[in-house]
């Protein structure tokens, strides 16, 4: 079966090297040293005859199996592993693959793992992610059929393999296989630390303003006025009707014409807002060349989909929204605005509509 899958490396990731990972924490200098470790193990693996010997039963199997990288977002797990994508490469024939990516495809988990190993030796598997259960059924199947074609996975995640919810609700055989034979086969590294995207200094192209109306409004409509580029102005409801009633691959390209996105009021009030905003905010984060963001909103980024309210599947949902929340903060620079009062724009970018578009 040809499954049409891009599998290089995204141009976001690729100044990431071990040369330029500055460990913090005693477990960021683990996971460099598990991950170099690793790339070793691969790169000295068995050759093509010795591998169908042991797929015939011929010769002792390879125990390992692959790398779970797991720890908070923004602690460089990404970076581990686009680093151990080009010290494989292109010795080793390699895919990066983020999880999203698997999920888009309808055909079956099984076919997609063997088109996989058709093409690449090994394969790095970015943001694995635990807010759907079919999914982590389709994820199972994939990791299980790598497993039997000999293929080595590097893998990402915010969340250990026992949280998994496919421990709760799928079936006997999916949670042996990730308490029992996931354990043997993978080595599992915690990546602990501060995130990296608000530590670091960096060039933040946008910038968010928080706080009471109107005065965050009226500073976002300020940059808005002052932008000479070709830029649009949303509510953050326009936003929410946009990803729902336009194909995200085609709003991302539309959006990636412009030189700034100005979206007014964010404010998540359910499970669909945030991963609506976490779908547009991840694709910007990626893309080699995002306009820049800015926005407005009552509320600071950390406020907006609090895990600590919510349960079930809402909950994982807003585990993940972390990641798009320490994401946001590398792309913009959050300003608090108080409540002092200040004169009401003269007219409202609504009632204008858009002053400029791509």
């Amino acid at each position: 079966m040809v499954v049409s899958m891009d599998a290089s490396l995204p141009d976001r990731f690729r100044h990431a090297t071990f040369d330029v990972y500055r460990a913090q924490t005693p477990s960021q200098q683990a996971a460099l040293r598990i991950s170099r470790d690793v790339v070793t193990t691969i790169r000295s693996r068995p050759s093509f005859a010795e591998r169908i010997r042991r797929a015939l039963g011929l010769a002792a199997t390879d125990s390992f199996h692959g790398l779970y990288l797991v720890g908070p977002v923004g602690t460089g797990k990404t970076h581990l592993l686009a680093a151990m994508y080009q010290a494989l490469t292109p010795d080793v024939a390699c895919a990066f693959v983020h999880s999203s990516d698997l999920f888009r495809h309808t055909e079956p988990p099984h076919d997609l793992a063997n088109a996989l190993a058709d093409r690449f030796d090994a394969c790095c598997l970015d943001e694995v992610e635990i807010d759907d259960p079919a999914n982590e059924v389709r994820l199972v199947r994939i990791f299980r059929t790598l497993q039997e074609r000999n293929v080595p996975l590097l893998a990402t995640s915010n969340v250990e393999p026992d949280q998994f919810l496919s421990n709760q609700f799928g079936p006997d055989r999916f949670r042996r296989f990730l308490h029992e034979q996931f354990r043997a086969h993978y080595r599992v590294a915690l990546v602990r630390g501060p995130d990296h995207r608000r530590a670091h200094a960096r060039d933040r192209p946008g910038r968010g303003w928080v706080g009471p109306e109107p005065n965050a409004s009226a500073a976002l409509q300020d940059a808005y006025e002052a932008h000479a580029g070709p830029s649009v102005w949303w509510t953050f409801d326009d936003l929410l009707t946009a990803a729902t009633d336009t194909a995200h691959e085609r709003l991302v390209e539309q959006l990636s014409r412009l030189e700034a996105l100005f979206v007014a009021g964010v404010d998540v009030a359910q499970t669909d807002d945030a991963l609506r905003l976490l779908r547009i905010v991840d694709a910007l984060y990626l893309h080699p060349d995002p306009p820049a963001l800015f926005f407005s909103a009552p509320a600071p980024p950390d406020a907006w989909f609090d895990p600590e309210a919510h349960a079930g599947v809402a909950r994982a949902v807003a585990e993940k929204f972390r990641r798009t929340v320490s994401r946001l903060h590398a792309m913009c620079e959050v300003v608090e605005v108080d409540g002092a009062s200040s004169p009401p724009p003269s007219a409202s970018p609504e009632a204008e509509g858009p002053k400029r578009s791509a």
